[in-house]
């Protein structure tokens, strides 16, 4: 029990640190408030347990053997990140915080969080490296304790993006509720996408 403790509290901070997911969840919230941010973290959440089963059945080292599916990949999630960069500084003048807009792109959202995961292969070379430490029994096969620590790092990422979430539209958004603000928090996402699209690929 103590190895999961230390492993839910590491991937609590994990997820709180200032990362790519965590800081997009928090500029949706802010900018398109808590509904989207949320249909952006569920998309995030639902692509973690395709990395479980990476691990699960040690494709880590199957991918290992094939670094150029790791390049193609790469460059697939760059592009996108390109794409959703491009779709973010096209979107700047667009009027936030449009309800019915945002209902009717609930599933864009979900899927573009969704996407933004599977096709970032550092998330499962992150479990890869981050979950072997955290084995917690000795007669459990390591397949079964990947498949737990899996469902904890899932259940934790959505209480906190979850939390996040509603924060920022909560408290911090009604602050910044006005078209300069808002302008420049969509302009920092879009650079912030094509931050991660150099990251993919360097």
């Amino acid at each position: 029990m103590e190895e999961l403790f230390s492993f839910l509290l590491a991937s609590i901070l994990l997820t709180l640190a200032p990362g790519p997911d965590i800081l997009l969840v928090l500029s949706e919230s802010l900018t398109k408030g808590s509904k989207s941010a949320l249909m952006l973290a569920a998309g995030l959440i639902c692509g973690l347990p395709f990395h479980t089963l990476v691990l699960v059945l040690g494709w880590g080292q199957f991918i290992g053997f094939y670094p150029n599916l790791i390049v193609v990949i790469k460059i697939c999630g760059a592009l996108y990140f390109l794409y959703l960069a491009i779709q973010t500084f096209n979107s700047l003048k667009i009027e936030v915080h449009n309800t019915e807009l945002i209902e009717k792109e609930s599933f864009t959202i979900f899927k573009k969080g969704l996407l933004m995961n599977l096709l970032n292969p550092k998330v499962s070379l992150f479990f890869w490296l981050f979950f072997p430490s955290f084995l917690f029994h000795d007669s459990l096969p390591h397949g079964t304790q990947y498949a737990i620590l899996g469902g904890l790092f899932m259940l934790q990422a959505a209480v906190v993006f979850t939390f996040v979430s509603i924060a920022a539209a909560t408290l911090i958004a009604p602050i910044l509720n006005n078209p300069k603000s808002l302008y420049w928090i969509n302009f920092g996402q879009g650079i912030l996408l094509i931050g991660i699209a150099i990251y993919l690929l360097f």
